[in-house]
């Protein structure tokens, strides 16, 4: 019975999330003329500095701002709590989505020596922007989105293939192509010749609650300060000169 209760709970959740995704298209295909408002813009949020950076640039151009999630498989609570808090913070609606068939190589390897010693394979998600921009160009094309803002800065584009100019172009093309019922929207990467020293300095400028964001990859309470995202974060800080007020264990 509990395990029925559970599975009516889960079945419950996804009813409720797809009956206000429908609400919230339908307001938005159908709430006037955007113009009066500026460009509509749909920010990819992860909680993580990037990705609130973004949110924060495409509040500053003017736009009228919305923000996509996307949780995956295992996705760590912390970090989602960091996205919506950071929504929050911006007065910005978030749509959530649950996707927990993509999953990082973690959740199919485990802990093991990835190629290189490079621990960032752990967090590797295969055809990650493909899959993630495709579900924002599906939500794009209602909403009438001109814009679907992506957090890749330079650093990134040296690991992650899939963050690089080429392959976000290549995605453009096939948007191009493919949108048919509005405007085709446009992936943008405001970060992308900036690296993470330069995106502290904008985030700083842009008023980002970086206190809210979540950078560890570890399924910690707090930041671990060992993982990469942790060791990288405080390089930056520490390359500023600023204190970062985020709690680590060590």
């Amino acid at each position: 019975m509990v395990i029925a209760g559970v599975a009516v709970m889960r079945v419950q959740v996804a009813v409720d999330k797809s009956l206000a995704l429908r609400q919230v298209m339908y307001r938005m295909r159908y709430d006037g003329d955007i113009h009066d408002r500026g460009e509509r813009a749909l920010v990819l949020l992860s909680g993580g500095i990037d990705s609130a950076t973004c949110l924060y640039w495409a509040k500053s151009k003017g736009y009228d701002v919305h923000a996509l999630t996307l949780n995956y498989y295992n996705r760590w609570v912390k970090e989602i709590e960091a996205t919506r808090l950071i929504a929050r913070e911006a007065d910005t609606r978030l749509i959530e989505l649950d996707i927990p068939f993509v999953k990082e190589a973690f959740d199919i390897y485990g802990y093991r020596e990835y190629r290189d010693g490079d621990m960032r394979w752990s967090s590797y998600i295969p055809s990650k922007n493909l899959l993630f921009y495709s579900i924002a160009a599906h939500l794009a094309e209602y909403m009438r989105v001109r814009w679907i803002v992506g957090g890749h800065n330079r650093d990134d584009t040296l690991f992650f293939t899939d963050t690089r100019r080429e392959y976000i172009d290549g995605i453009n093309r096939l948007f191009r192509q493919g949108f048919m019922l509005n405007e085709p929207a446009e992936i943008v990467t405001p970060l992308l010749d900036l690296s993470k020293v330069d995106v502290i300095r904008l985030a700083l400028h842009l008023g980002v609650p970086l206190e809210h964001t979540w950078s560890c990859h570890t399924r910690a309470e707090r930041h671990c300060g060992r993982c990469h995202g942790c060791r990288s974060r405080k390089d930056v800080f520490n390359a500023i000169g600023i204190m970062d007020t985020v709690e680590y264990e060590q």
